[in-house]
């Protein structure tokens, strides 16, 4: 039996038969004017009307192929993928999290393989720059808080604070930055390998040493202006963690310089502030939900969010076909991008 897909509100749904299409069309629930139908025999999607063997007439709307930039035009060849016009395709926010929740749960073993790698890593850090602050002589103490505040803490707030990550000294403090950027790097390695539907391994979470000079002069750029932002009213913060936020992404994808990728990541998100915006409001729900699991909710929550943003980035990138599959071998169109 030959099997069909067809799209619907911006999804792409299916397999469903002949019989079943035909139903969809009559009963008003699938417009061929608009909506759009493929199966193995076709080149390309068409829409529904332009199928004869659906409707039983021949078509009398002007018959025309979808271009690349469409999001269900099936790309046909390797490297068929074009980026589209920034903006031209709207972010969908839903779209976007449940495709990275369906990633999140295809690869669950080796998602929380690297992220289990990577809170150990940064836990380990963390302590051996706390070690190394005291053995140096680098770590707050009593004195310190006299001279910066005016009065010593009490001995349970000092044990507090000098235990605590902030208040590494000035140079364990860069070092624990260079660290997380590194893995960072890595990390992004790895999600974008998920998204396309590429071959992965935990090794590539210690990959991002090439990328680890402009990416932490990057890192060092957008958060002073993240910083000078929310002093301005907190709004150009916000504006600025959405329109430049995809700097990383660029620097590992596409192996570009500092200020490049900045500017890249600003033009690429035109358009999509508010979208992005709605990504965020999602990604807080969802590490309330995780909370709510306590451990083994945010060993899922995080990854998610993780591959959400970067699932956001391909969607800017190349259009609605970032969250597709190809029908044929359930694999995501994004596969068909060059290494």
């Amino acid at each position: 039996m030959e099997q069909w897909y067809y799209t619907k509100n911006g999804q792409q749904q299916g397999p469903v038969s002949l019989g079943q299409l035909r139903d969809l069309i009559g009963s008003g629930a699938l417009n061929p004017a608009t909506d759009l139908v493929w199966n193995p025999s076709m080149t390309d999607w068409l829409r529904a009307a332009e199928v004869p063997v659906l409707t039983g007439t021949v078509p009398t709307i002007e018959t025309t192929t979808l271009q690349p930039t469409q999001p269900f035009a099936y790309p046909t060849a390797t490297g068929a993928f074009e980026d589209i016009v920034p903006g031209s395709e709207p972010v969908i926010a839903t779209a976007c999290v449940k495709r990275a929740f369906d990633m999140t749960v295809k690869h669950i073993g080796p998602i929380l393989l690297v992220t289990i790698i990577f809170v150990a890593i940064s836990i380990l850090v963390s302590m051996v720059l706390q070690a190394l602050d005291t053995a140096m002589g680098w770590a707050p103490t009593k004195d310190f808080f006299t001279k910066q505040f005016g009065s010593a803490p009490t001995t349970t707030s000092y044990q507090f604070n000098a235990g605590n990550n902030n208040q590494l000294s000035f140079p364990s403090s860069v070092i624990s930055n260079i660290t997380n950027v590194f893995f960072m790097l890595g990390a992004t390695r790895v999600g974008l390998r998920i998204v396309d539907g590429k071959a992965f391994d935990v090794g590539m979470l210690f990959s991002g040493g090439r990328f680890l000079f402009k990416g932490f002069i990057a890192y060092i750029i957008y958060m002073v202006m993240i910083v000078a932002g929310l002093v301005l009213l907190i709004v150009p913060g916000i504006i600025v963690l959405l329109r430049f936020g995809m700097y990383q992404n660029a620097i590992v994808d596409r192996n570009m310089g500092i200020i490049e990728s900045l500017g890249y990541s600003w033009n690429l998100t035109k358009g999509n502030g508010l979208n992005l915006f709605l990504i965020v409001l999602f990604s807080i729900g969802i590490v309330i939900a995780g909370c709510i699991a306590l451990i083994v909710g945010m060993l899922f929550a995080y990854p998610m969010i993780w591959l959400m943003w970067i699932v956001a980035y391909r969607w800017l990138q190349y259009g609605g076909r970032a969250v597709l599959d190809d029908p044929m071998t359930r694999n995501p169109l994004l596969a068909q991008l060059p290494d």
